[in-house]
């Protein structure tokens, strides 16, 4: 008997979320499959949401949300319970690397009776991710987005203060270990990654693998201002890798130290200053996706 966890965040995407829920609720009564809905807040509480609600008479967790939705699910998910997510934020940067169908038809199909794959999931201080976590210049990004507020909503957000401070931003000071040895560096950013895709469109980790058992970094040296701009096209479909300026490696650990001018999100979320420590978790998690 299939007993379905539902999260919702319902200012997610311009409530597209509300929309979406209405169709889902709709095909679950068909199938007469048993369901509870809980709402996250505007203060994001859905890891608290899974922590306190969430139990092993559920046999499923349906995620209506984006990308900082999805962390703060599998952050409060304490079962090995397969996920499906229905996107419904602004950029969701993390599905674009599983085929859950084009359509909301076929989105929600997927969600229902798609097979089950595992992934890996990300660690950083303590916290899982499923997409990655960026620091230097995408950092940032997103916390200038926390502490302006603007009349710009969803992908036009971020592409705006891209350009705002594409220029201007000077590389930062890096000290790093990984798998290879001690690093230290000025550079733009560091992003550590599982998925491919962040900001909506830039494929800033091309190479990354779901369930590869290793973290995939970009690393961005010194590029001058005027680059910075023609290499835009570049990043948006993941060619940056021609650059002298730019490195890809992978590594099963990796520690930044201690730099309060760096910032850094997590899936999308602003997550302050380093130290980090990161590893992986292998195929930690459940998700549904197109059979």
């Amino acid at each position: 008997m299939r007993r379905i966890f539902i999260l919702v965040n319902p200012v997610s995407g311009k409530k597209k979320s509300t929309h979406v829920l209405q169709k889902l609720v709709s095909v679950l009564k068909g199938h007469k499959l048993e369901h509870e809905i809980f709402y996250t807040e505007r203060d994001k509480n859905g890891t608290v949401i899974l922590e306190q609600h969430f139990n092993e008479n559920f046999t499923d967790l349906i995620i209506l949300g984006g990308d900082g939705t999805l962390n703060e699910a599998v952050n409060g998910l304490k079962y090995d319970t397969p996920i499906s997510i229905i996107p419904t934020g602004s950029g969701n940067d993390y599905v674009k690397c599983l085929n859950l169908g084009q359509s909301l038809e076929d989105q929600i199909e997927t969600a229902l009776f798609g097979q089950v794959m595992r992934v890996d999931l990300g660690l950083c201080n303590g916290r899982k991710f499923l997409n990655g976590v960026g620091v230097g210049f995408d950092g940032q990004i997103v916390a200038d987005m926390v502490r302006e507020k603007t009349m710009i909503k969803g992908p036009a957000k971020y592409y705006y203060h891209v350009l705002k401070i594409l220029a201007s931003y000077a590389p930062k000071s890096f000290s790093f270990t990984d798998d290879h040895g001690t690093h230290k560096k000025k550079l733009i950013l560091l992003c550590i990654a599982k998925g491919t895709t962040f900001g909506g469109s830039f494929k800033l980790n091309p190479e990354a693998k779901l369930a590869d058992g290793f973290l995939h970094v970009c690393e961005v040296g010194e590029l001058h201002p005027i680059k910075r701009f023609l290499s835009i096209p570049a990043l948006s479909k993941g060619k940056h890798g021609r650059l002298k300026e730019v490195r890809f490696f992978k590594t099963n650990s990796l520690i930044i130290e201690n730099q309060t001018e760096l910032n850094a999100h997590i899936d999308g979320e602003y997550f302050g200053n380093p130290p980090f420590k990161f590893s992986v978790m292998e195929k930690a998690l459940q998700v549904r996706v197109k059979a």
